[in-house]
């Protein structure tokens, strides 16, 4: 139907041309003989336009068509997925509010455990320094305390000594010495 359409289109622009050439020509120049010449001429013309370019023509316009549906497809469905990519942001954008009052919340949870921690930490090490402090007070004061006993000892030794050398007689020298003698006979015999 367009073909035949486009066949008459071309047609009358060939004839119209050829009416007015010869509507200006006098009326002795003109010959309905040279106008069928002519329009055999032009239509022989267009019809071997239209026999050899036409599947071209048909063809270019096809795959024209064809490129610009293509063109038109993809551009839509870029459209669609930026518009998909557009409403992602959107929603990350509106999850980046609730994500970060819900780190912030996150990270003072974190910072109060930490804390306790520190503090539970912290007492146990003051409890133990404490603990170690009076443990170290007890060995120090028990440390001296046996300190004062050697030296006491040390000194009534010293004083027993200058007392038995000053007032011990013979007699009673012999006498300790056989004293001394059963008293490691018996601690030799106890299991």
């Amino acid at each position: 139907m367009k073909f035949k359409a486009a066949i008459a289109a071309i047609l009358t622009l060939g004839l119209c041309p050829a009416l007015a050439f010869a509507a200006e020509a006098g009326e002795g120049q003109g010959s309905w003989l040279r106008l069928l010449f002519f329009t055999i001429n032009f239509s022989a013309f267009v019809f071997i336009v239209v026999f050899y370019a036409g599947p071209f023509v048909k063809r270019f316009f096809h795959d024209r068509a064809s490129s610009i549906r293509e063109t038109l497809t993809r551009l839509e469905n870029e459209e669609h997925r930026a518009e998909e990519a557009a409403q992602q942001a959107a929603a990350r954008q509106a999850r980046l509010d609730s994500d970060k009052t819900a780190l912030a919340e996150e990270m003072r949870a974190e910072t109060a455990r930490e804390i306790d921690r520190l503090r539970n930490g912290a007492q146990a090490n003051a409890a133990r320094i404490k603990r170690d402090a009076e443990l170290t007070a007890a060995a120090i004061a028990e440390g001296a305390k046996r300190q004062m006993r050697a030296h006491l000892a040390e000194v009534a030794t010293k004083l027993a000594r200058k007392l038995l050398v000053e007032n011990l007689e013979s007699s009673d020298q012999g006498r300790l010495v056989e004293d001394f003698m059963q008293r490691l006979h018996r601690e030799e015999a106890k299991p």
